[in-house]
């Protein structure tokens, strides 16, 4: 069976949409790297960051929000947004609602979709649950060591941070400042050798970027071979 991306560019092919608009690698379904120390749960908040991917030398910017909190079968959740903007291509929503824990976001309980130029649709739980998903995938990595308190001013505010180095539980290390005062995910900076993101900023009273009525996965690509053909 064909993997997520790959199941998009194939019908992608088959209509001929102009672009790729939904090339195979999806910026919006990259892994995206949390200091689960850090992370707070808060309605409103977002930030956004500068990304470098070292390993393809890839550039791109993430914003990223924690919206409403809600209960869902006895768990607490909140629903996070996370919006990648590449170097090239449309950019790419993912709406998630997760399940809250100390640690930072647990189990993935809804997905959502929208690629800049279309309607939002609704992930098929079997793309997002299991070792080998292909949404919301979450580096999480826990603080080991705190090495010095530091205080620093950026975008005009003053921060009180700590370089911290963080472990995954493959053992893999993250160098990185983390502050409280940054919601939701408390990163000014987090360094692996695979991967760079740096904040660009912070704040509150974050809105969903999603726009319209999400509908079925499958629904939307008989959609989209609908409108292909029609043109």
């Amino acid at each position: 069976m064909a993997t997520f991306p790959r199941l998009l560019l194939l019908v992608i092919i088959l209509i001929a949409l102009p672009g790729a608009a939904l090339a195979a690698d999806i910026q919006g379904q990259k892994p995206v790297m949390f200091i689960g120390n850090a992370f707070q749960f808060v309605p409103g908040a977002w930030s956004s960051y500068y990304v470098h991917d070292k390993e393809k030398n890839e550039h791109y910017i993430m914003h990223m929000a924690t919206l409403e909190r809600l209960k869902q079968d006895g768990k607490q959740c909140s629903w996070m947004e996370i919006e990648m903007l590449p170097e090239s291509g449309p950019s790419v929503v993912t709406r998630l609602l997760v399940e809250e824990t100390k640690q930072g976001p647990g189990d993935l309980l809804e997905v959502i979709v929208q690629v800049k130029g279309y309607s939002p649709f609704t992930v098929p739980r079997k793309y997002y649950e299991g070792e080998n998903k292909e949404v919301g995938e979450f580096r999480t990595t826990q603080i080991a060591k705190r090495i010095a308190r530091r205080t620093f001013d950026l975008s005009g505010r003053s921060i009180a941070a700590w370089e911290v180095e963080a472990v995954d539980d493959k053992g893999n290390m993250t160098e990185a400042l983390v502050s409280e005062q940054v919601l939701p995910i408390g990163v000014i900076m987090a360094e692996t050798s695979q991967a760079g993101m740096y904040l660009k900023d912070w704040g509150l009273s974050a809105k969903s970027k999603i726009s319209g009525t999400p509908i079925n996965f499958y629904l939307w690509l008989m959609m989209q071979i609908g409108a292909g053909l029609t043109q």
